[in-house]
């Protein structure tokens, strides 16, 4: 008789069928997608962003009083990046561009700016105190600015350009291009830096 009591738990889980296994399948046309899914690819361009949001910048400082401009300056196309925009062009080809920008700050000195236009014309980097050494002052109403004459090694290509720094902005007035023209019309150019009424 114990035999059997002993055996009988044996038997019975020998007897209990085998589980069964279900499967259930998920369809996915009823998932939510969240709106970040749908937004543009993180891979667009971070540079276009930033110059959007420099034009936005720029725009809010307004818009100058410009001195005397010369018949000889033709208005350049608008530019989102320049409050004024001049060319002026010989018969024999030749050109120079007049720009006008500002940007917040003193995007990152004169140092960097100058030799930013050093580059632009094929001349070396300088430092601080060549910088310092080259400079000349211009009063522009109650302001200050800092002028600069560059020329190229061929002697082809000149840059003249005043900074202009203002209510935590700087204000960048370039000149550059042919140097027969740069140098025929520096005095012009400086005197419409000089009668200009910055925002």
């Amino acid at each position: 008789m114990r035999h059997w009591l002993i055996l009988l738990p044996l038997i019975l889980c020998a007897c209990k069928p085998e589980p069964k296994i279900s499967t259930y399948e998920v369809k996915s046309e009823n998932v939510a997608v969240s709106p970040k899914a749908k937004a543009e690819p993180a891979t667009a361009p971070s540079a276009m962003v930033g110059d959007a949001n420099m034009q936005a910048e720029v725009a809010t400082f307004g818009e100058p009083k410009w001195g005397t401009i010369p018949k000889t300056w033709i208005t350049s196309p608008p530019n989102p990046m320049r409050k004024g925009s001049w060319t002026i062009t010989q018969p024999d080809g030749t050109k120079a561009e007049i720009s006008v920008t500002v940007f917040p700050g003193d995007v990152g000195g004169d140092t960097a700016n100058v030799n930013r236009w050093r580059g632009q014309l094929g001349l070396e980097k300088v430092g601080d105190e060549k910088i310092k050494a080259d400079q000349s002052t211009l009063s522009v109403g109650n302001l200050t600015g800092r002028v600069y004459q560059l020329l190229s090694p061929d002697g082809k290509n000149s840059t003249a350009a005043v900074i202009l720094p203002k209510n935590n902005a700087t204000w960048f007035f370039k000149f550059t291009g042919d140097t027969a023209i740069v140098n025929a019309e520096k005095e012009s150019f400086l005197k419409m830096v000089t009668q200009t009424q910055l925002p």
